[in-house]
């Protein structure tokens, strides 16, 4: 039996919690084994196992096809994944001096952090969370791998696709019924026509990835442009996929949590109601941002993690 062979990311857990990001509905993906998080990033299988002070991490791939990935690769991937140039213990100080409830809640949620994910793949995934619960979104998003992904590996007796090409969804208009077959009901339509557009996006030569670097005002409105997607769900894309840190998207959760704690501040007026204005909306997300700054998404995540973990 050959050994298995196990490399350290050097990131320490109060920089990342993996149990506590992972299921959190960032990303809809990874499965826990036992003590580890397993994936499928860059057409590999990534296997993670925390420790105190670093991340182990292994790959697989299809025993067909060999693998040209370097521990080095696959560490760059990881370190992009994770975002582990942004100091999270830096922004934890930061916003705890400017909001005295998130200095009282940091404590019992440390290490929670904004993955860095694909384009692709954070917009369709997002656009299958409205009204949805993040235990449902993951069925969903599992069934959409098996059915139009393509396999890579076998690990722990569980088979692992990649998630599927923006192409592979908008073949014809049956994908439309395949995707209400598998649960996606009326969201089957909007995965469909977002595909073809993006698909024809990328036939004219771009790909979703070039917005990086553009301001948030102009991808949030990009975003906004596509079936399917209003603001709390392009909020999440920005956030999640396109380096907006300042982007803060507005759930029930966080509606939530406004109401509580911040409705006298950002002169808002309590609601049972569930939807919200564009105009409320944006005035909210304004008024978080010039209280935590830059990096005010990222604020956002540890309260929206700490109402989640509430909810039975």
């Amino acid at each position: 039996m050959n050994k298995v062979t196990w490399n350290k990311l050097k990131i320490p857990i109060k920089e990342i919690s993996l149990d506590v990001v992972l299921p959190s509905g960032q990303s809809f993906r990874w499965r826990k084994h036992g003590c580890e998080w397993v994936s499928v990033l860059n057409g590999l299988i990534i296997i993670l196992r925390q420790e105190e002070d670093h991340i182990l991490y292994r790959t697989m791939t299809s025993t067909a096809k060999k693998s040209l990935a370097t521990s080095m690769d696959v560490e760059n991937v990881l370190n992009d994944y994770f975002n582990t140039s942004i100091k999270l213990s830096k922004l934890y100080r930061e916003f705890g001096a400017r909001d005295r409830y998130f200095q009282t809640i940091a404590p019992l949620f440390s290490g929670i952090r904004i993955l860095r994910q694909d384009p692709w793949e954070t917009l369709c995934s997002f656009i299958c969370s409205s009204n949805n619960s993040i235990k449902r979104i993951t069925q969903m998003i599992e069934n959409l791998c098996l059915t139009f992904g393509t396999y890579v590996a076998s690990y722990e007796g569980v088979a692992y696709y990649t998630f599927p090409r923006a192409v592979d969804l908008c073949a014809n208009n049956s994908v439309v019924q395949k995707l209400r077959e598998l649960g996606f009901g009326y969201r089957a339509a909007y995965v469909y026509k977002t595909a073809l557009k993006v698909h024809n996006w990328e036939m004219s030569g771009h790909e979703l990835s070039e917005l990086r670097g553009s301001t948030y005002q102009d991808v949030r409105e990009f975003l906004l442009g596509f079936t399917g997607v209003g603001l709390k769900v392009a909020d999440c894309v920005c956030l999640m996929a396109f380096d907006c840190h300042g982007s803060v998207p507005i759930d029930t959760h966080m509606w939530n949590i406004i109401q509580k704690r911040y409705a006298k501040a950002a002169k808002i007026r309590p609601s049972k109601s569930k939807t919200l204005s564009k105009a409320t909306y944006d005035d909210i997300s304004s008024h978080l941002r010039g209280l935590w700054g830059e990096y005010a998404g990222w604020a956002q995540s540890v309260l929206f993690i700490s109402e989640l973990r509430k909810t039975p």
